[in-house]
């Protein structure tokens, strides 16, 4: 993303298209991975993704600058993804096997099967959160989003982001402690 954000916020509202590519580095693949999460589709993410930017550029006009234009790209996403899940043509059941694990430091060589069967189970116990839950907890632990930028995301109250967080993280720990079928 560019040093001067004003400027290149001002090419964004002209329609500039090397702002936009610019727009579209530095978001896109955290855009794609979020709509991954959230519809368990790696090919409606893409297509969520760039309806998303064709939404932030064509309403350009109307962003205020109160909350960052990741927090507002986000926005547009997150509603989008609701949408496109509240219809019944469009329901899943497990994430993607495509769409990547937060980085963290390496784990030991032995524990890497065990930590990546963890992983693929954790991304698939995800999926049956609420829609709400699952959000807040893909924007705070995979995007690194504070609770105010998701609370600006969702147009929650942060208590309320707090609480779905907590809630999420609770469900998520009876799910994944309640035996499993191995496949």
């Amino acid at each position: 993303m560019p040093e001067d954000q004003a400027a290149w916020l001002d090419q964004l509202r002209t329609g500039d298209e090397g702002a936009v590519r610019d727009m579209v580095r530095a978001y896109g693949g955290a855009l794609v991975r979020f709509l991954g999460g959230m519809t368990g589709n790696a090919a409606d993410a893409e297509d969520l993704a760039q309806e998303a930017f064709l939404r932030v550029v064509s309403h350009m006009s109307e962003f205020r600058g109160e909350a960052s234009l990741k927090t507002y790209l986000f926005k547009i996403a997150h509603n989008l993804a609701l949408n496109h899940l509240s219809s019944a043509r469009h329901r899943y059941e497990v994430l993607p096997d495509e769409m990547p694990d937060r980085p963290s430091p390496g784990p030991a060589p032995l524990q890497a099967a065990s930590d990546e069967e963890e992983a693929r189970r954790l991304r698939d116990t995800l999926v049956h959160l609420p829609s709400q839950q699952r959000a807040v907890v893909m924007l705070r632990t995979w995007e690194d989003l504070s609770f105010k930028e998701i609370a600006q995301t969702m147009s929650l109250a942060e208590g309320t982001v707090k609480a779905h967080y907590f809630f999420a993280l609770r469900n998520l720990r009876r799910m994944m402690e309640a035996p499993h079928d191995p496949r």
